[in-house]
């Protein structure tokens, strides 16, 4: 046989395994829980974190004791404290105001499917932070993140992370379409970083909630560690007096339903020791 037809066979081979290894990968994808998506990118990776004006992260006073910064973060600018300004901040004067959030980006990261956090494109997987009874109403008030953005924002945003803390004292903005009870009305101690490849943009009276998938992960913290299963009970028993005040207004049917969306959220409860939860097929 000729050169050319070993090279050609050689060709035809390599392709055959190139096509048979993505069909695998595909096939494990389809099966397994989701990865943390945080991998560096062509968009905002460790290559690219430079600020807006021409100033690297690495020569600003990062605040001592956060962890470590996810690669697609590290290109945010930092604010005076040395936290990492999100995404979605809106500045006012020339200034981040946390309290504000920024109804372009909102636009933004709905549209253009962008992480709520650092601003760049999204994977197939969403990552919400919520409260504890946005696991049973499957909604939240804010767009999805990365998965290691998200959990990134659960172990250091103050408002999640000190429960005495006010939202208007932590920087953290308000948004009055989300669902009663949630984090977005107060601070149950708990947070939840839901990761699940489904969810929708929702329009309601005054603005746009997002109705999350089912979940393939969990993620429970409580003042930046990992929270146990009775401190996600006790977190959620704070909110549901006003979710059930509500369903007992609109009748039997509507408390029934509560009742089966509270059992089903505590399907995603961490273990006695502490950790994610992985959705296992049913």
């Amino acid at each position: 046989m000729s050169t050319l037809g070993y090279l050609g066979l050689a060709t035809v081979a390599t392709g055959c395994v190139a096509w048979t290894m993505t069909a695998v990968a595909k096939r494990y994808d389809a099966h397994f829980s989701a990865p943390a998506n945080d991998v560096s990118g062509s968009d905002g990776g460790a290559a690219a974190a430079r600020l807006p004006h021409g100033v690297s992260m690495t020569s600003i006073a990062l605040r001592q004791g956060l962890p470590e910064i996810p690669v697609r973060m590290r290109a945010l600018p930092l604010d005076s404290r040395g936290y990492p300004i999100p995404y979605f901040v809106a500045r006012i004067d020339g200034k981040p105001d946390f309290r504000v959030a920024d109804t372009e980006k909102f636009a933004t990261c709905i549209y253009y499917k962008r992480c709520w956090i650092c601003g760049t494109q999204l994977g197939q997987y969403k990552a919400f932070v919520i409260g504890p009874t946005s696991a049973v109403s499957r909604t939240s008030g804010e767009p999805p993140c990365h998965v290691e953005c998200a959990k990134f924002a659960a172990q250091v945003c103050p408002f999640i992370v000190n429960p005495r803390a006010s939202r208007r004292d932590s920087g953290m903005p308000v948004n009055k379409q989300a669902p009663a009870g949630t984090m977005f009305e107060h601070n149950p101690g708990v947070a939840l970083v839901w990761v699940t490849r489904d969810s929708m943009a929702v329009s309601v009276r005054n603005g746009v909630i997002f109705r999350m998938g089912e979940p393939e992960q969990t993620f429970w913290y409580r003042e930046g560690r990992l929270a146990n299963r009775d401190e996600v009970r006790a977190a959620l028993e704070t909110g549901l007096p006003a979710l059930y005040d509500l369903a007992h207004d609109e009748g039997e049917a509507a408390v029934l339903e509560l009742d089966t969306a509270v059992a089903r959220a505590t399907r995603y409860f961490p273990p006695y020791s502490t950790g994610a939860a992985i959705a296992m097929p049913n």
